[in-house]
């Protein structure tokens, strides 16, 4: 499959959809997002189960609890905000779809707040104070749009992931700009919607911090698949995957 490249249309997504439940998985509790999810999961899939695997941006995730069902035994979180078990709510409305219902398959991400077989805690993804060269993998499932610094972000992630190791991004992403005007989810900027020219910006500024692509990104795309009605915009995802040299 090519992993590196753009959510053309909805078929994708049932076919990650279709994909995760090979593997004896769920999807995701926001379904369009089962697509990244599943390129992710993918890729780590066939790694060795003691492999590390941190998933920055961990809060409402479901990257980790899909590794434990696989078999992976050292997972690590972390976000700038962690819930309880007891504030999980199953039934919890995502502002971000058009539908109103999550499925029972938000519960494995509820339990995990309280699981001590995985290690979350709370940190900055641009300063995680992790020791150098500590995970095989990191995840970032629709993370570096609320407000990141993209240079203190991949300097951080090349730090902390272990040569040959691998950065697994996705995130909000059309061609041509768009300017969201609306500050939702990042604390004092809007979240930001990437545009080609800024993804071709970040690549190059990944690169310089020893991390390249495994293949180019196919940016060839198609329909506006997400939509986001807290900020009324439509637009689509992008994934990359990148090794550390």
């Amino acid at each position: 499959m090519t992993y590196n490249s753009v959510l053309k249309n909805i078929s994708e997504v049932i076919e990650a959809e279709q994909g995760l439940q090979e593997l004896r998985l769920f999807r995701h509790h926001w379904p369009i997002k089962s697509w990244d999810t599943y390129k992710m999961i993918k890729m780590i899939s066939g790694a060795k189960r003691e492999s590390f695997v941190l998933d920055v941006g961990c809060y409402e995730s479901p990257i980790l609890p899909m590794l434990k069902r696989l078999g992976f035994i050292n997972l690590y979180g972390c976000d700038l905000v962690l819930r309880s078990s007891s504030d999980c709510n199953p039934n919890f409305t995502n502002n971000n779809s058009s539908s109103s219902e999550y499925h029972e398959d938000y519960e494995p991400i509820a339990k995990m707040y309280s699981d001590k077989s995985y290690q979350l805690s709370i940190r900055n993804i641009e300063d995680t104070k992790y020791r150098d060269q500590m995970f095989d993998y990191v995840t970032s499932l629709s993370v570096i749009e609320h407000g990141v610094n993209i240079e203190k972000y991949f300097r951080e992630m090349s730090r902390i992931i272990k040569s040959n190791g691998y950065l697994l991004t996705s995130t909000d992403y059309w061609p041509d700009k768009l300017v969201n005007n609306k500050n939702v989810l990042s604390k004092d900027i809007p979240d930001n919607i990437f545009s080609r020219d800024e993804i071709e910006n970040l690549v190059e500024i990944a690169e310089k911090n020893g991390l390249k692509l495994i293949e180019p990104i196919d940016f060839e795309y198609k329909d506006k698949v997400v939509r986001w009605d807290a900020i009324d915009l439509d637009f689509t995802f992008i994934f990359f995957a990148m090794r550390k040299e």
